[in-house]
């Protein structure tokens, strides 16, 4: 039974590795080694689907639900999202890809100097589940493009990566902290994860890391 369940956990694992490995059509991330900047942008493109649908869709929708169970709640929530796109998921990205390379490239959306520009769209969310106990990931496709700066036809890589997975998650460690803050920051956490737009967020976290990681040598 051991072994089975050893098998099993390797197998999820291969999978998991699998679904953040990004597939390279052209080029690939070596074109900014040497690099010390690099542009970024997000395009948010009208065949977004959130959910199983067009966005508008979604977020028409989600706003009447929300508004008719408690007045101006589906309105906030569609302020979040569209505040999200604009300045949360830039900000979550452009920090863990620079950290993440060890401060070799910095990543931002103001660095007109750069050479290159990493352009994302995400086509395909699935907004998982934030609950207390047994929370279920954001899932999230990216279409990613890396092109001249100032002059963006010239594309010098293109790729694609699926189900890049997004959920806040408690810093390792903290369950071992004494005085009950180990469990705060644990329940802190999993409030975080009833925002859907903090899972999302998380995803591209995660997109960004492994974009970094790939940068070190």
């Amino acid at each position: 039974m051991k072994k089975i369940l050893v098998l099993l956990f390797a197998l999820a694992s291969l999978q998991t590795a699998q679904a953040q490995k990004i597939q390279w059509e052209t080029g690939s991330l070596n074109v900014l080694s040497g690099q010390s900047v690099v542009a970024t942008q997000i395009i948010y493109e009208d065949l977004l689907q959130v959910s199983g649908m067009p966005e508008k869709t979604f977020l028409d929708e989600r706003r009447k639900e929300d508004n008719d169970k408690k007045a101006g709640s589906g309105d906030a929530f569609y302020e979040s999202w569209e505040n999200a796109k604009k300045e949360k998921y830039a900000l979550r990205f452009n920090e863990h890809f620079t950290k993440a390379s060890k401060e070799k490239i910095t990543a931002g959306t103001e660095n007109a100097e750069a050479q290159y520009i990493i352009i994302l769209t995400p086509h395909n969310i699935d907004l998982g589940k934030g609950r207390y106990f047994g929370t279920k990931p954001a899932l999230v496709d990216f279409d990613i493009v890396i092109a001249e700066n100032n002059n963006r036809s010239n594309i010098v890589a293109k790729g694609t990566v699926k189900g890049v997975k997004g959920e806040s998650k408690a810093p390792k460690g903290s369950g071992w902290i004494p005085g009950g803050a180990g469990t705060a920051i644990d329940v802190a956490n999993r409030v975080q994860n009833f925002d859907p737009t903090n899972r999302i967020a998380e995803s591209f976290e995660l997109l960004a890391v492994t974009m970094g990681k790939s940068l070190r040598k």
